[in-house]
């Protein structure tokens, strides 16, 4: 006969695969295993029509503000859970995931990418959190956030249970691009030479743009930097 410790354990082994397994196989892992499996490069040893890895600092002419922190960066992600029951039980329902980004530049030493704003869902670290609760009112962006996507923060007598996670690729912060990199005469570097600068010798700069028939990844989290 089986012993109550050894079917909890037995329980508990299961619930715990189980959890693990949904970690693994969520769609941020696997963005992130990708990003992984493609080779490092620095920005000038990008090969024309490779798809590869590069790492650099974030440069955005014209950033977007963040939705609930209002903090300027190039691409944001905001995760959004409310608290719900079944019958005795309770669980977290996601009720948002949503994104922006706009185009930006990396630079890392070696050279300047100019990276596309086509970016599929980016894995950014979630380093501003909050949310509301019994005594805990929302803030007033949390609301407005919610409230534009068909969302209440009220229930029929007290604040609903909400979380919310939000992660940003800021200015100067370090980031990591996997896309498929092209080559084009920079521009910029023209206009600060003036209009007699050759054309032939125009500087280059790397556009980092979807993979034919993939996408363009963007990530923040630390093992996909290295």
């Amino acid at each position: 006969m089986i012993s109550p410790i050894a079917v909890f354990v037995l329980i508990a082994l299961v619930v715990g695969l189980i959890a693990f397994l949904g970690w693994w196989f969520s769609d941020d892992q696997r963005a992130k295993r990708a990003m992984r499996g493609v080779p490092k490069r620095s920005i000038a040893d990008v090969i024309e029509g490779e798809r590869a890895r590069i790492v650099g600092a974030v440069e955005v002419p014209e950033p977007l503000t963040a939705p609930l922190s209002g903090r300027p960066c190039a691409a944001w992600r905001v995760t959004v859970e409310e608290r719900r029951r079944s019958g005795k039980n309770s669980y977290w329902k996601k009720i948002v995931d949503e994104h922006e980004a706009v185009e930006f530049f990396l630079t890392d030493g070696t050279g300047k990418a100019r990276v596309e704003q086509v970016i599929v869902k980016p894995v950014l670290a979630h380093d501003a959190r909050g949310g509301s609760g019994f005594l805990n009112d929302p803030t007033p962006e949390l609301q407005a956030f919610l409230a534009d996507r068909g969302h209440d923060t009220q229930g029929w007598v007290f604040n609903k249970t909400i979380r919310f996670r939000e992660g940003v690729a800021e200015p100067g912060e370090e980031v990591a691009v996997v896309g498929t990199g092209r080559w084009e005469r920079d521009p910029d570097e023209k206009a600060r030479a003036g209009s007699g600068y050759r054309e032939a010798a125009m500087p280059k700069r790397l556009v980092m743009q979807p993979s034919e028939g993939g996408s363009l990844l963007l990530s923040d989290e630390h093992d996909v930097l290295g």
